[in-house]
């Protein structure tokens, strides 16, 4: 999809291609600044924003004027340990809801903050009406009512460890630009932009990801140590 010389945008900006090899890419941002990106992430990227453009050329006025119906929210999370974060224990901590929270429906999305950590850890989406349980199940939520509504969700994105989870400082949010002071207790359902929204996700899910590129490259530098030595051995 990429060429040396083509230019591409993400949730970043406009940006060229300097070089590409065999799963990252150099660039260089309109302001001249260069970064090394995961090419199948900006291409994903380079997709949706292709598909935006298209959605917003072709729209009418009259669906123009039409609100979506889906929300996206800022969860909070009083805390999750690092022992905690795999997919079986994240969707336990995500998917209950104070029943004094807004009005949640079917496609509503959040991204999930973690204030003990003061981190983002996880993105999801409601796939489906809930159910109530009794809130006494979850002693360590704080929730403020007896009954909670428990969400089907699918978690679109986790970190596996708070070190490896989107700090609270990296991040500014144009439809929300004192956030930072509203994140302080559990059960805080802030409403964003469907643009912030996707550029906050989009940040976790690449750093994510480009994490899991790291570690993957740490492991072939092991092996190639390890059949370097082999052949020393053998000689």
């Amino acid at each position: 999809m990429f060429e040396v010389g083509g230019k591409y945008a993400n949730r970043i900006g406009n940006y060229q291609v300097l070089d590409i090899g065999p799963r990252k890419m150099t660039i260089r941002y309109e302001d001249g600044n260069e970064a090394e990106l995961n090419i199948g992430i900006q291409e994903r990227i380079w997709v949706n924003i292709q598909a935006e453009r298209e959605a917003k050329s072709s729209r009418s006025k009259k669906k123009r004027a039409t609100a979506s119906t889906v929300n996206h929210y800022i969860k909070t999370i009083p805390t999750i340990s690092n022992e905690e974060l795999n997919p079986a224990d994240v969707r336990a901590a995500v998917a209950p809801c104070n029943t004094d929270a807004p009005t949640l429906s079917k496609g509503d999305r959040f991204i999930y903050y973690s204030v003990a950590g003061k981190a983002f850890f996880a993105v999801a989406t409601i796939t489906g009406d809930p159910k109530q349980a009794d809130a006494s199940n979850y002693p360590d939520m704080e929730f403020t009512t007896e009954k909670v509504n428990i969400f089907p969700i699918d978690i679109d994105a986790f970190a596996p460890s708070l070190a490896k989870a989107l700090w609270l400082d990296s991040v500014e949010l144009e439809s929300q630009p004192k956030f930072k002071d509203l994140l302080t207790k559990g059960e805080v359902y802030l409403t964003l932009s469907e643009d912030d929204f996707e550029l906050l996700a989009e940040s976790l899910t690449e750093y994510v990801e480009s994490d899991e590129d790291d570690e993957d490259d740490d492991s072939l530098e092991d092996d190639g140590e390890e059949l370097l030595l082999d052949d020393d051995l053998d000689i």
